[in-house]
């Protein structure tokens, strides 16, 4: 499977760098439901990028770790050098992926950004989502809940630095990650509350007018309506609600009613964002349009429900 052949070649390349610091540690209990026990905890893996976009780890290149695992090989870790000039002229030193228990969390010059959410349900629920798009995975993603939760790993790509710059540290991996504090309770500054209803043939209807009546009154043509095979497959997977939810802590999603992975924030992080974005994108007119709506968005209060015919 090509999960465990990742697994696998993430294994042993770790391994070659296990001097680089504490493993990242899942804190879920190694105990699976069933009774056994199952827990991998992997050191960091860094990446060098030079300025060609070629990658190293530990200082070999990728086809000298890929000489050392025969069968095994690691894809293609080459940055178009557009990114890396990118990178290296607005000073973006390091970007960090760490997967655990609560979520895949993001960093940027050692800042948390934005992140996947989940837990054991979450991950469980994705089920729900192979049968929307009809592939037959459902099984497989159960039984993989327990192995993803218990799986740390971390990789960091580090990027050429400019000139003059200090360089920035990346993130003690000594010390665990996890879902930062939930953003306190502020009054919402936009609320919204919106039913969508999907008829038999995909057309929708939002407070008593469809995609059609507008169409033919205001010259509005939206491209909403679903197609009968879209439908079908959503009666073929037994949905008959979608949800979708912002509030304080980031983007929620259901599916009759069971949650799926979310994207999180709090204050802290979308402020990061928003400075992010300025530091990325210097030139970009929209940086005063970013640090005003980002650091907003916890204060929207939206709930949109999606109904499908049965």
């Amino acid at each position: 499977m090509r999960f465990f052949k990742v697994l696998a070649l993430t294994l042993v390349a770790s391994l070659l760098l296990s001097a680089c610091g504490a493993a990242t540690a899942p804190t879920v209990s190694e105990q699976t439901d069933d009774g056994q026990r199952f827990l991998i905890s992997l050191p960091r893996m860094v990446v060098d990028i030079d300025d060609a976009g070629q990658a190293s780890i530990g200082g070999l290149s990728v086809d000298a770790v890929n000489n050392l695992m025969p069968g095994m090989q690691l894809p293609d870790l080459a940055v178009n050098p557009f990114y890396v000039d990118w990178m290296r002229n607005t000073n973006i030193q390091h970007l960090e992926l760490v997967s655990g228990d609560d979520g895949v969390f993001v960093f940027i010059n050692g800042e948390p950004l934005p992140y996947l959410g989940w837990d054991g349900e979450a991950l469980s629920n994705l089920a729900i989502v192979t049968g929307l798009t009809g592939l037959p995975y459902g099984q497989l993603i159960t039984k993989l809940v327990p192995i993803v939760q218990r799986t740390g790993l971390d990789f960091a790509v580090k990027f050429p630095m400019q000139a003059g710059a200090t360089e920035i540290p990346l993130r003690d991996p000594s010390v665990p990650v996890e879902a930062p504090e939930m953003a306190e309770e502020q009054p919402a500054t936009f609320i919204t509350r919106i039913d969508v209803k999907y008829d038999e043939n995909g057309v929708p209807t939002m407070a008593g007018i469809s995609s059609r009546d507008l169409a033919e009154a205001a010259g509005l043509y939206l491209p909403v309506e679903l197609t009968p095979e879209t439908l079908a497959q959503i009666k073929a997977a037994g949905v008959n609600e979608m949800r979708l939810v912002t509030g304080n802590n980031g983007v929620f999603v259901t599916v009759n009613g069971q949650p799926l992975p979310h994207i999180a924030w709090n204050d802290a992080i979308l402020g990061n964002t928003a400075d992010m974005y300025g530091q990325i994108n210097p030139d970009s007119p929209y940086i005063a349009l970013a640090k005003l709506f980002l650091p907003e968005l916890d204060n929207l209060d939206i709930d949109l429900r999606l109904l499908f015919p049965q």
